[in-house]
């Protein structure tokens, strides 16, 4: 079916199929492109190591603007927990963190098919332990730090607000939610309409969680899929972003309306003309329009 989206998302607009094997050998691809990648001149980058699920070592990347303050922001990539961060998600990151002199942290967590839940949400929570643990070290206010995710990343940013409390963790100061996938369930009219859309549609949706899932007890569903999430007794404020041919777009209001009631704050941005994943077209007026919406809420934060 042909969907009314922007015309200059035609480039990127291909429906790549999704399985395990296919996430798998893209990953040395991925990192080769992320090799070649110009890094931005205000920011300076370094990896480093810490250890995640089940004692594995996982790579960390650290984004230093110019003149930073003690914020910090820890971005979770998307890709359908399958893929690895790809090279407009980590520029994006690079933006974030010279637009909001705060330093970002990528981590490369476990990937499908090889690690389903709970291997990428324990790395991402190893993450954020070290980011608190090693304040001083980081040049970090522990009480400063804000979550962002893209897609599965927004499922994993939604995750960490979810359960730092138990964690013994301050809660984040922001949760930016790029459209996030929030329920293995997909009953809403968007899961029902796009089936075929680019990029990402409601077939692939299906794919990932029964893989991310795979032998998990309900108990353990109750902690990967956020609409099946023990909510603390507050949030912080909160941003979501939808794109709006996306299967994803339903399910991620529905959520933003359940959370509204204990989330200090709640901002929705529904993205007009786009498909999910529109942001790899780094130049576009729209993606352009919107990473500022994003900077602007996330400043707002800041003060």
């Amino acid at each position: 079916m042909k969907y009314a989206y922007d015309k200059g998302f035609r480039k990127v607009a291909v429906n790549m199929p999704f399985s395990g094997l296919i996430c798998k050998l893209t990953h040395k691809p991925m990192d080769r492109m992320m090799e070649k990648v110009k890094i931005p001149k205000d920011v300076t980058v370094r990896d480093f190591w810490l250890k995640g699920y089940q004692e594995e070592e996982i790579r960390v990347k650290e984004i230093i603007p110019e003149n930073p303050g003690d914020g910090a922001i820890l971005v979770l990539h998307g890709g359908g927990f399958g893929y690895k961060t790809s090279p407009h998600q980590f520029l994006n990151a690079c933006r974030y963190a010279s637009s909001l002199h705060c330093r970002a942290y990528l981590p490369d967590y476990h990937l499908l098919p090889d690690y389903p839940f709970p291997a990428a949400y324990e790395d991402v929570m190893s993450t954020c332990c070290y980011m608190v643990a090693h304040a001083r070290e980081l040049a970090i206010n522990p009480e400063k730090i804000m979550v962002l995710g893209d897609s599965a990343g927004g499922t994993l940013a939604i995750n960490v607000c979810n359960t730092v409390v138990q964690r013994g963790l301050p809660m984040p100061l922001a949760q930016i939610l790029i459209y996030p996938a929030t329920d293995d369930a997909m009953t809403t009219e968007s899961m029902k309409r796009f089936l075929d859309t680019p990029l990402w549609n409601a077939k692939y949706n299906k794919k990932m969680w029964e893989m991310y899932l795979k032998n998990t007890t309900d108990e353990e569903k109750s902690m990967a899929v956020p609409m099946k999430n023990l909510f603390p007794e507050m949030l912080p404020p909160t941003y979501v972003e939808t794109a709006e041919f996306d299967c994803l777009h339903d399910e991620a209001i529905v959520y933003a309306e359940r959370i509204r009631k204990i989330a200090k704050h709640i901002e929705i941005n529904e993205t007009k003309g786009t498909v999910h994943g529109y942001d790899v077209m780094q130049k576009h007026p729209i993606t352009q329009e919107n990473i500022e919406k994003r900077i602007e809420f996330m400043k707002r934060c800041l003060l």
